[in-house]
C-alpha cells in the first residue's frame, strides 16, 4: 500500500495545483496539507473526501489499492478526457476517428476503425 503523504502531493502535482491553491478552494491551512504531503499528520475523513473530490482521485486510486492495468500514457490521457465537457469529449473523439481513418488510408488498410 502507498504512504499517504507522498501519494496525496503526487495527486495534487498531477493536477497541476499549488499548496497554496488548495488552501484557496479548501481552507486547509498550508502548513496543515503540507504536513499531509510530508507524512507529519494524516487527514481526518472529511477532509481526504474533500482532497479526493479535488484531485478526481478515488482513495484506491491514492492508496494503490486497485492498481491500473493501463499504461501511464493512457491513465493520463483518460483523466485528462474524465476533465473535459461532453462537448469537448464529442470533439475529442470525433477528432481521433479522423485520425485513425487517414492513417488507415494512409497505410494501405481497408475498412473503417
Amino acid at each position: 500500500m502507498t504512504e499517504l503523504g507522498p501519494a496525496l502531493r503526487l495527486a495534487r502535482e498531477r493536477r497541476e495545483l499549488t499548496q497554496v491553491q488548495v488552501m484557496a478552494m479548501t481552507g486547509i491551512n498550508n502548513k496543515t496539507l503540507s504536513g499531509y504531503e510530508n507524512g507529519v499528520a494524516e487527514p481526518d475523513l472529511e477532509t481526504l473526501a474533500i482532497l479526493l473530490r479535488l484531485y478526481q482521485a478515488s482513495a484506491d486510486q491514492l492508496l494503490g489499492l486497485n492498481r491500473s492495468p493501463l499504461p501511464s500514457d493512457e491513465e493520463r490521457l483518460l483523466a485528462q478526457y474524465r476533465q473535459m465537457s461532453p462537448e469537448l469529449r464529442k470533439g475529442l473523439l470525433y477528432l481521433l476517428d479522423a485520425l485513425l481513418i487517414y492513417r488507415g488510408k494512409r497505410d494501405g488498410e481497408t475498412g473503417s476503425p
